[in-house]
């Protein structure tokens, strides 16, 4: 069937220039490891554009730009879209209602239901930005427009997040994020990998993963337990 729903807003205002998107009804079961709802701390990190979690999506989203915000609910992986994106990130998304809203950082969405995801808990969501340059107007100061595009889709083999587009350069605290997203959503850890495959899945340098990994070490975010091939775990090692 494809494309089953949609779902738009041309006047979503991006307060604190995130763009958020919430489940209206969340009510996790009781479960197991400890810390719940897919190794969620409870806080919303989304590194050099947006991250996902239990619940929620949060993405950068220039805070002075005029947003055009489309929700799609497919029933298998959409193709790629005609038009091109700045960035592209593809994540994992856990749902417990059934339903998805967009929300701001400072309030919820209440009852209001944007999108209908259906029964399924798993999904998968690309979420895609491209910039519009609305070039001079009389009258008016230069600015841009985002478009933003959110596909879901059913999908209980939970993988990691991968960056199909990016456009500009990293950071290392920001990419110590999206390092830390990938190992929250590793379903067996650690995750034995190389410093080439990160790169290929972050869309970065080896540079900037190797710097990416100093920060996430430094920090706690994550540690290696062996140099040849790294062995990745969340949090901080033993003792330190």
């Amino acid at each position: 069937m494809g494309l089953l729903r949609v779902f738009e807003d041309d006047g979503y205002q991006a307060e604190y220039s995130l763009l958020v998107l919430n489940d209206p009804a969340v009510d996790w079961p009781d479960e197991e490891p400890e810390i719940p709802h897919y190794r969620d701390r409870g806080d919303t990190p989304n590194g050099t554009f947006a991250g996902s979690g239990a619940g929620w999506i949060y993405a950068d989203a220039p805070g002075l730009d005029g947003h055009l915000v489309r929700l799609e609910l497919h029933d298998e992986p959409p193709p790629p879209g005609e038009l091109q994106f700045d960035e592209v990130l593809e994540t994992p998304y856990r749902s417990s209602s059934g339903t998805i809203s967009l929300a701001s950082v400072t309030s919820g969405p209440g009852d209001q239901v944007d999108l209908e995801l259906g029964d399924a808990e798993w999904f998968r969501v690309r979420i895609a930005l491209r910039r519009e340059d609305l070039g001079e107007r009389p009258g008016f100061h230069p600015g841009f427009r985002s478009h933003w595009l959110l596909q879901f889709w059913p999908d209980t083999a939970v993988a990691a997040p991968v960056w199909l587009a990016r456009s500009e350069a990293v950071s290392g605290p920001l990419l110590a994020q999206d390092l830390e997203a990938i190992l929250r959503w590793t379903p067996q850890l650690p995750l034995q990998t190389s410093i080439p495959d990160l790169a290929k899945r972050l869309l970065v340098s080896e540079a900037d993963v190797r710097d990416g990994l100093t920060t996430a070490e430094q920090s706690g975010l994550l540690h290696d337990e062996g140099k040849e091939p790294l062995r990745l775990t969340l949090g901080p090692a033993a003792g330190a």
